[in-house]
């Protein structure tokens, strides 16, 4: 999936509100061996990177393209304290045990306070805002399990408050939802900003960055691994895999246990001040269950960042574009008509879990994919534990997902195919309130 990697970044606004200093690869020798090599300098790649080098690792992050190039420079910033859609921590009781899908929820649940900390300790200058994170209902069969997911935090202790029509109006100035539940800890971020800050850190305890570095082979050698890339070659103890939705075919079915979804965002031109008042007043941003996108935030400058997901047919910025007006519009009535300045496109990962994966693939060989949407503070969290799982610090049995061999999603290929088609059958039914 290397073709997919689009270093330049073309059309993606993020770019041009950056404050951080672009990471800059000065192609320092590396060392003869290392601890620790890190495939991919996405959140997830970067997070277990520095996580590893504080537990005092030597560790090198290999890039194919340039850092935070993938799906972590082009989301949309939203930092979420839920799982993905409506799942909740009590769906995951029965598969994954009681005990995993509580460490599961509880990661979950702390990942946009662990982010907002790091920012600040690092002074990552990314625009980052928490006044918190909705989610609404936008009908009345989705209501039901947005009150699920309110009422699943709410008996584990979490601080959710829960909102009826008219308080959630007050908040968002959205029209046509009819509750929702609010979390105070969630936010938003300019997410390229933040990668090339977590950049930075990583760099600054010791890290190897070597970006236009495709890994193109992993081999055994003895008890160490020899990784082969474009920017030569690297030897360690142990390898993880951080690379989702562009992940390569290293090893059979790899590429497989994952579903690369194409997403694109769009941004409007800057509010005008009449039209501040009475579009998100608070400035929280909220993500509904509909599957054709119901996602919205306002950036550094006032625009309304929108998008979902890449229909595979015809003119696909302009199919994007007029559908996320006409969302945008149907949310907020005073939009109608608002222009879209800005779209670009890139890739996320889910499983059919839609839950992260760590899979072993060798001796100390491992991969971490499927974000499925929430991968701002997930990618993060995960990947410290991931590091101390690499540290030694943690076992298996104390992650707080599985580790397990590579697992093929059944019809990987077709699924991936469909996805590409499939959203016009998605703005359906959420228009028929199905969703």
């Amino acid at each position: 999936m290397v073709h997919r990697i689009e270093p330049t970044m073309g059309g993606v606004r993020w770019i041009e509100t950056n404050k951080e200093p672009v990471y800059i690869d000065k192609g320092a020798s590396p060392k003869a061996e290392y601890d620790l090599i890190v495939i991919g300098a996405g959140y997830c790649g970067l997070s277990v990177a520095l996580q590893a080098a504080k537990q005092g690792l030597s560790v090198a992050l290999l890039e194919a393209g340039t850092v935070g190039c993938g799906a972590s420079g082009r989301s949309g910033g939203f930092v979420v304290p839920h799982f993905p859609g409506g799942l909740t921590a009590d769906d995951l009781i029965k598969p994954f045990g009681k005990a995993r899908a509580e460490r599961l929820a509880a990661l979950i649940a702390g990942g946009p306070s662990y982010v907002f900390d790091l920012i600040r300790e690092h002074d990552i200058k990314c625009d980052p805002e928490q006044p918190g994170w909705i989610q609404p209902a936008h009908s009345t069969k989705s209501l039901k399990r947005v009150k699920k997911a309110y009422n699943s935090w709410r008996n584990r202790g979490v601080d959710v408050e829960w909102l009826n029509a008219a308080a959630l109006h007050e908040r968002t100035g959205a029209s046509g939802y009819v509750g929702g539940w609010y979390r105070s800890t969630g936010g938003t971020v300019n997410p390229y900003a933040l990668a090339l800050g977590l950049a930075r850190v990583v760099s600054d305890q010791g890290v190897h960055i070597r970006e236009g570095a495709a890994v193109t082979s992993i081999r055994r050698d003895g008890a160490a691994q020899i990784v082969t890339s474009e920017a030569g070659e690297y030897k360690a103890q142990k390898v993880a895999i951080t690379t989702n939705g562009y992940t390569p075919a290293l090893y059979p079915g790899l590429q497989q246990s994952v579903i690369p979804l194409r997403l694109y965002h769009v941004m409007t031109r800057p509010l005008l001040d009449n039209e501040r008042g009475v579009t998100m007043p608070s400035r929280i941003p909220f993500t509904d269950l509909r599957k054709s996108g119901g996602f919205i935030r306002l950036d550094v400058e006032n625009r309304v960042v929108s998008g979902g997901a890449v229909f595979n047919a015809g003119n696909q910025p302009a199919y994007g574009k007029h559908h996320a007006q006409a969302r945008i519009a149907e949310i907020f009535p005073q939009l109608k008509g608002i222009e879209i300045e800005h779209y670009w496109e890139g890739y996320c990962a889910l499983t059919d879990a839609f839950l992260p994966a760590i899979q072993q693939l060798d001796h100390n060989v491992y991969s971490v994919v499927g974000f499925s949407t929430r991968g701002v503070a997930l990618t993060q969290t995960l990947g410290r534990e991931m590091a101390l799982f690499l540290a030694e610090k943690k076992t298996a049995d104390e992650m707080p997902v599985r580790v397990c061999p590579v697992e093929r999603i059944f019809m990987q290929g077709t699924k991936q195919l469909l996805g590409g088609l499939a959203f016009p059958v998605f703005q359906a039914r959420d228009a028929l309130g199905l969703t």
